[in-house]
């Protein structure tokens, strides 16, 4: 992986993501005390209701209590042994119906008193506030579960909430019903059943008492639901009659005390809480909107958010401006170091500033401009090695191949072969010529025309053992070669390519051709051929020079050699141009020399 691409990850692992997640640890933490803080105070809240609301059911206990053995209700159930049809019995129940309004005065949440007596007699008192009772029949009364009840509880009251037996109590307005077994104070014997009815108003206002809309919004209430969670009371009166469940998935069956959490709450992000008020498995809920009751904490939550991005926009400021500029740096040294590689010297990387990355700048460019120098001087020496073994080569060749050529000359003299002998001489003076030019470069038709007086020479030398071809168009004449190229490649077919011919049979043929860019230069010949290991070893260049032997034993036959031609070519035109050779065994062999087109400066 890159270096960039590790930093970048480093950042995002090490930086950013930290920052983040201390950032959101802190803001959960906050959340959780702020939850915890708030169900605390929602406690406190709940436990001060729920004490006002059980006080007032104690409250109402306490004046039933009293009315059980009063003379109101006593006297009352009593008068149902007479006849209905005694007019005297009339008007003791109509006296006693009336003395049974003073129950309606002793408390201002009484609306409702029904008395039935064992015989089935009923009797009722009541204010002019809307009622929900319904009068119905004692034979009637009897076929309810609460009746049951009722006389299981022996005298304790009996209550029942809003909407819990609508067949019996009604629904509207919501009012509390308390059912009671009433006993004769002298025999204990069951002599009927009270059943009174309490107005919630006072009920709705402890629970009003402390809601405070401005600050919990204006959704927050109150409720009480009973163990199958139906809604009794609500402080705002809009969820009574209902099930909570359609509201919230909050389980409220298993709290002994008191419960809280955050959950929702029609839809809305709420702190519901809930406590126990021990009477009929009734439950006060509290339902709290979050958003109103954090209200007051957002500028915490808004500083620990600021806080945050001022952390992360300066991680990715200093990540930007710093760190990506060093990476930045070092990557571009590193591209560079492969162009370099590539053998592109002339890179430089520019750097700005005064740190570190301007010295690695700086320490590149100087390592790869002494690189320069040091190729430059190592390319330097090599020419000048390739220059001193050509002319040694060429200083080698000289006196061998000038003995040759004039003991060739002195055998025409004796012959009186004057015409041979000046064609000889101008051959030789022409090779020379070339041989001892002091450019290294000359025109291709110089070239051509100094190994065409060498094969001339070579020709009669080895009495007429080969011919000769030589095709070459005029286009190529201006441009300029390396001097010297062509003679050691017909020498190489002359030497070992032509062994043990027959005269004439020979053949040597050197063809020209002008391309786009270069120019190829052909040549064959139809001799022996080279094995493949002979090719091997050229392509491979392994095999090299030994100790140099002296000028005797090497004489002309050993020559420049297609080697140190092909390492000149490749040292002077780069390793684009060169020699390839192309030949088998019996089958001649084809030389290609490649070189580029240039016109460059000759004398």
């Amino acid at each position: 992986m890159n270096l960039r691409p590790k930093l970048m990850l480093a950042f995002i692992f090490l930086v950013l993501l930290p920052m983040l997640a201390s950032g959101i640890v802190s803001f959960l933490n906050s959340e959780s005390l702020l939850e915890k803080k708030y169900s605390e105070q929602t406690e406190i809240s709940l436990k001060a209701v729920a004490g006002n609301i059980q006080y007032f059911f104690k409250e109402l206990d306490t004046l039933s209590d009293g009315n059980l053995t009063s003379s109101e209700v006593q006297d009352t159930l009593k008068y149902s042994k007479h006849a209905y049809d005694d007019p005297s019995a009339q008007i003791a129940i109509n006296q006693a119906e009336k003395e049974m309004k003073r129950i309606l005065f002793q408390h201002p949440a009484v609306s409702y008193v029904v008395l039935y007596s064992v015989d089935g007699n009923m009797f009722r008192a009541f204010r002019n506030d809307p009622t929900t009772f319904r009068p119905i029949t004692f034979e009637t009364l009897k076929e309810q579960p609460l009746y049951e009840e009722t006389f299981k509880l022996g005298g304790r009251p009996k209550w029942i909430g809003p909407y819990e037996q609508q067949q019996l109590t009604g629904v509207e307005p919501p009012l509390f019903t308390q059912m009671r077994l009433v006993k004769d104070i002298q025999s204990f014997n069951d002599i009927g059943v009270m059943i009174t009815q309490y107005k919630t108003e006072e009920v709705y206002s402890m629970l009003n008492t402390f809601l405070n809309p401005s600050a919990e919004g204006q959704d927050s209430r109150y409720v009480i639901i009973n163990q199958e969670g139906l809604i009794l009371l609500d402080s705002n009166r809009k969820l009574e009659g209902n099930k909570i469940s359609q509201y919230t998935d909050a389980d409220f069956q298993r709290i002994d005390s008191y419960s809280s959490s955050r959950i929702k709450f029609s839809e809305e992000d709420s702190l519901v809480s809930a406590f126990n008020l021990d009477r009929n498995g009734w439950m006060l809920v509290s339902v709290k909107s979050w958003n109103s009751l954090t209200n007051e904490n957002v500028r915490l939550v808004q500083w620990i958010v600021m806080i945050t991005t001022l952390c992360v926009l300066s991680a990715i400021l200093f990540n930007v401006f710093f760190v990506n500029r060093v990476a930045k740096t070092i990557v571009k040294v590193v591209r560079k170091m492969r162009l370099v590689e590539q053998g592109l010297l002339d890179i430089r990387v520019t750097a700005h500033g005064k740190d570190e990355t301007v010295l690695l700048a700086n320490s590149f460019n100087s390592m790869v401009e002494r690189m320069g120098d040091l190729l430059t001087e190592v390319r330097t020496e090599q020419e000048r090695k390739q220059h001193a073994e050509m002319m040694l080569m060429q200083a080698q060749i000289k006196p061998h191949f000038l003995f040759n050529t004039l003991e060739s000359i002195n055998a025409l003299a004796a012959q009186n072969e004057g015409r041979k002998i000046m064609q000889m001489v101008r051959r030789l003076s022409n090779l020379l010529r070339t041989s001892m030019h002091d450019s290294e470069e000359i025109s291709v038709s110089q070239e051509i025309e100094h190994v065409r007086s060498y094969l001339e020479i070579q020709k009669y030398r080895f009495e007429e053992l080969f011919s000769y071809e030589i095709n070459v168009t005029e286009e190529a004449f201006p441009f300029t070669m390396l001097k010297l190229t062509l003679q050691p490649l017909v020498e190489n077919s002359i030497q070992h390519g032509f062994e043990g011919f027959e005269d004439g049979k020979g053949v040597i043929r050197i063809d020209v051709k002008v391309e786009a860019h270069q120019i190829v230069f052909f040549i064959s010949d139809n001799g022996m051929g080279m094995s493949k290991e002979t090719l091997r070893k050229f392509a491979d260049r392994s095999t090299k020079q030994g100790v140099r032997r002296n000028a005797a034993e090497l004489g002309e036959r050993r020559g420049l050699g297609l080697h140190n031609v092909a390492d000149r070519l490749r040292i002077h035109y780069g390793p684009a141009f060169g020699l390839m050779i192309c030949s088998e065994e019996g089958y001649g062999t084809v030389i290609r020399c490649t070189i580029p087109k240039s016109r460059g400066d000759r004398q």
